[in-house]
């Protein structure tokens, strides 16, 4: 294969659990050109990457007029082959207009005939493991299951220059998240003054600098964090473009969050990390770097993992976020640093 289309529209931490796809893809056919459809919202994701040719514009708010003005921008790039990672018939639909005569990708019943080489997601697998499915149907073997991002040398150099008099161990949290594009859930937001308690606790027991980090619609969380800690945290919200705060985990010992696209970031690029989950899967979308944690409600690992999350629903008591403790958050956040050689 020559040349390769993959269509990952929506969101970024979908976007990074997509990544192993990459890999594999790049091992198998080195020489081949690569392409990524995705939302503009998702893009950062596949930023710099090196198997990645160019970036294609995906329409965030997909109808059929915009999905076949696609199709005729595609149809004359000449695709040996396309992955079609996500759900939606949009998907199958662009690549079957695109007339690219091997179309791998996820759909069963009528949406599977949009493709050469259907894949019925199994509701027990990881995403990653999902995605992987699609091109193992092309014959491409799995080269891992863990994300990756490659931080900007220029990028990393600035942010090690800006946290070279933070004292270590530099931990990063993450309050906010929960809001995408056409997607607000707030339930997945474990309580900021639990963030706060948190804090406390590392910078007592670890002497640890505590930085928050956010965009604009985790400013409330943020500010919720700051009022109630007594130790003094180091606010960078809001001020850090998607390469920079790539950068920041880079150079950090610890990331903890939410169940967010920034977890997943932190784990593509090596960090130690606690991801906080509930109501949504943890068997579906915790983050798989090599030192990645989860705390998650017992039954949150056996919820239903078909739920529509772009659409609000009940949170059952047994899945809410905040039976996650204080206690269960701090020991993960032990169990990583002291492995690292942290001083207690």
């Amino acid at each position: 294969m020559h040349r390769i289309l993959l269509v990952k529209p929506c969101c970024l931490g979908d976007a990074l659990m997509a990544t192993p796809v990459l890999r594999a893809l790049h091992t198998a056919f080195p020489h081949a050109v690569i392409d990524v459809a995705v939302s503009p919202w998702a893009a950062p994701a596949f930023d710099g990457h090196p198997a990645v040719r160019r970036l294609i514009p995906y329409p965030e708010r997909p109808s059929l007029a915009r999905i076949a003005a696609l199709a005729r921008q595609l149809t004359g790039e000449s695709y040996d082959c396309a992955l079609g990672l996500d759900r939606s018939p949009y998907v199958g639909a662009l690549l079957w207009l695109s007339r690219i005569p091997i179309r791998a990708g996820l759909g069963s019943g009528w949406r599977g005939r949009f493709y050469t080489h259907p894949v019925q997601p199994q509701p027990t697998q990881h995403e990653t493991e999902v995605y992987l499915a699609v091109s193992r149907a092309l014959g491409v073997p799995d080269r891992g299951l863990e994300p990756e991002y490659f931080v900007q040398p220029l990028a990393r150099e600035r942010m090690t220059a800006r946290t070279a008099s933070l004292p270590r161990p530099r931990v990063v949290l993450h309050p906010g998240g929960a809001v995408n594009p056409g997607s607000r859930l707030l339930a997945k937001r474990w309580p900021p003054e639990r963030f706060a308690h948190l804090a406390d606790q590392l910078v007592a027991r670890f002497g640890a600098t505590v930085v928050l980090v956010g965009g604009p619609t985790d400013r409330e969380a943020v500010e919720a964090v700051r009022r109630t800690a007594r130790a003094r945290l180091i606010d960078w919200s809001e001020e850090l473009a998607w390469e920079d705060l790539a950068a920041l985990l880079a150079v950090a010992d610890l990331f903890v969050g939410n169940d967010t696209g920034v977890g997943h970031l932190a784990a593509a690029v090596g960090t130690a990390t606690v991801s906080i989950f509930g109501p949504t899967s943890p068997r579906r979308y915790r983050p798989l770097g090599r030192r990645s944690l989860v705390c998650a409600p017992p039954e949150s690992w056996h919820s239903p993992t078909e739920q529509d999350l772009r659409r609000p629903f009940p949170v059952p008591t047994q899945h809410d976020i905040r039976r996650v403790t204080v206690e269960d958050v701090f020991n993960a956040c032990c169990t990583l640093l002291e492995s690292s050689g942290a001083p207690a």
